[in-house]
């Protein structure tokens, strides 16, 4: 397939990686320059100077897919409304980023009446796995679907990629992944404040700790594996600040909790808020975010 692919953060520029060693062609833009120039390879990747470049060198005579991984909010909003006027009916746009499904509820419904299709996907992974196999979570049109679900499976591992039916599906599925995504990387950093408490009672070693754990164990699984891969990088974790940044999906999160009893979700994103202003200290929980998502870390001083 050849699709117009707009956003080329971390993620992005992952992805499209990705569908380049799979056999697709994918006309990049961004808003600054730089990283489609990076990208282009003059084979299967091809940088475009806008939005109107890019739809213009997608075939003209067959369905124009764009695929959007950009910051959730107004600015999908504002690339859509961009695109509008230069799509046609039956054309498709994925919102591969992190949106609240009501909103994509909403974009749909606009979508819709221009006869454009208009699918969410929740995409999982980090940056590994945008660059090597993901996870993605899908809803839309199911017959459209069906069309466009090569796409999927191959920048994915494995039945990791799935229909989560109608249009918000995707995104709502994702957004209680994310719930549980912090409720687990809690757990880890409660438990291992818990280990620190009594590393000098025991004599035993935090990063043997991490190892095992991530070998073999019940708890092993790929949370764990980025944070035994923390102990190992030489004073990485003595870098970090107590603190854990506020994140994209925080304001997510409390939504959902009011749409479930998720009382894990709710202390675990209370756990985070207090290392801004009570000394809790989430210093693995940053590490683990940096590690699968590059998100920021504050450093300690």
């Amino acid at each position: 397939m050849k699709i117009g692919f707009v956003g080329l953060g971390r993620m992005g520029s992952a992805m499209v990686q990705n569908l380049s060693e799979h056999k697709h062609s994918v006309v990049v833009y961004n808003r600054s320059k730089g990283p489609a120039k990076k990208l282009s390879n003059g084979k299967n990747i091809f940088a475009s100077d806008s939005l109107e470049d890019m739809v213009s060198k997608l075939p003209s005579n067959e369905r124009k897919i764009i695929w959007l991984m950009v910051t959730a909010g107004k600015v999908v909003d504002k690339i859509m409304f961009s695109l509008i006027p230069l799509l046609n009916k039956g054309d498709i746009i994925i919102d591969g980023g992190n949106s609240f499904y009501k909103d994509s509820i909403r974009r749909n419904k606009t979508l819709k009446k221009k006869g454009i299709y208009f699918f969410d996907c929740g995409t999982s992974g980090g940056i590994e796995g945008a660059r090597h196999g993901a996870c993605m979570m899908i809803g839309g049109e199911k017959k459209i679907f069906r069309t466009i679900e090569p796409l999927f499976k191959s920048m994915c591992v494995e039945n990791g990629s799935g229909y989560m039916g109608k249009s918000g599906g995707g995104h709502f599925v994702k957004m209680v992944h994310n719930g549980i995504e912090y409720g687990m990387m809690g757990s880890i950093n409660e438990g291992f404040l818990a280990l620190e408490k009594y590393e000098k009672k025991f004599d035993f070693d935090l990063k043997e700790v991490s190892k095992v754990y991530a070998n073999g164990s019940i708890v092993e699984g790929r949370l764990m594996g980025w944070l035994w891969d923390s102990f190992r990088r030489e004073k990485y974790l003595r870098s970090i600040s107590c603190e854990v940044p506020r994140g994209e999906t925080e304001k997510e999160m409390r939504k959902l909790e009011r749409l479930s009893e998720m009382k894990i979700l709710q202390e675990a994103r209370l756990m985070r808020k207090r290392t801004r202003k009570l000394g809790r200290c989430g210093r693995l929980i940053a590490a683990m975010r940096n590690q699968f998502g590059g998100h920021a870390v504050k450093t300690r001083r």
